[in-house]
């Protein structure tokens, strides 16, 4: 097979096949560079359309792909050949660097990702197809005053609105458990609820900008979540997905709530504990 051609003058022209080689590339990998013109042959048969290649292309292609092997796209490689700058050292290290950034945060990305699969498994592990006992409690109604947050018609997150609430907690007057903070979820229509970032109280004064909710008597399913606050969701997922129907626990419409003691650490605390309660028949 041959993989150089020689033509008038001396000019040495080297076949595709013989260039992929050198470079550990396929011939489909050249030939769709120079489709999208950032690798084109110094010359392509008349006849027999074959792409030849010239000995001083090499270096060029070395680049390209030295530049491919880093990650960097393909137009951005267009560009660096259209602005005639594939040798400059500046402006392909600013390329680098932003592209080992855009890895910095996919691996970031990764690595949550990672832990988030390891913890699904640990938990589904730790359950073992056995639910979480449920502790059943009847209580009294009580009085709540707090910040609300509506699903429907608040900006901002739950998590931003707990930050305002706790910077003016000092305003809430009669707090019955000054250490206990109650978030309350009230149903809505279709998907809607108003949570509430709030002291159980003894008073009827409520701060400007707050609330104030008196909590029915009910029967309640009482959970405990254990770690980080933003993995709450899972939790509830397994309560009303399988741990209320196996222990013969009927849901019924009402106001939900978190109850944070002194055994929750911080949302970002892995030791930390908080109870759920689900309203019950």
């Amino acid at each position: 097979m041959n993989i150089q051609i020689t033509l008038e003058g001396g000019f040495n022209l080297l076949t595709v096949g013989l260039v992929a080689r050198l470079f550990g590339v396929t011939a489909k990998t050249l030939r769709h560079y120079d489709a999208i013109g950032l690798f084109s042959p110094a010359r392509v048969g008349k006849d027999n359309l074959y792409r030849l290649y010239a000995p001083d292309q090499l270096p060029e292609l070395r680049r390209i792909l030295f530049l491919r092997s880093m990650g960097l796209g393909i137009e951005a490689i267009r560009e660096l050949k259209r602005d005639g700058t594939m040798d400059d050292a500046d402006r392909i290290k600013l390329l680098l660097e932003e592209r080992a950034n855009g890895l910095q945060e996919e691996i970031a990305a990764r690595e949550k990702q990672l832990a988030d699969i390891q913890r699904m498994v640990e938990y589904m592990t730790f359950n073992g197809g056995i639910p979480m006992e449920a502790k059943v409690v009847e209580l009294n109604a009580f009085t709540i005053v707090g910040m609300a947050w509506d699903s429907k018609r608040s900006e901002g997150d739950i998590p931003g609105m707990w930050q305002r609430f706790l910077s003016r907690r000092h305003e809430i007057e009669g707090k019955l458990q000054p250490a206990v903070t109650y978030g309350i979820c009230l149903p809505g229509e279709n998907e809607n609820f108003v949570y509430i970032a709030s002291y159980e109280t003894s008073g009827d004064s409520v701060p400007e900008g707050m609330t104030r909710v008196v909590v029915p008597a009910q029967r309640y399913a009482v959970f405990t979540h254990k770690g980080l606050a933003d993995k709450l969701g899972d939790t509830y997922e397994l309560i009303y997905s399988r741990w209320l129907s196996s222990q013969g626990l009927e849901l019924v419409k009402g106001i939900d709530f978190e109850r944070y003691d002194e055994r929750f650490l911080g949302p970002e605390a892995e030791r930390s504990e908080l109870e759920i309660y689900i309203p019950i028949a």
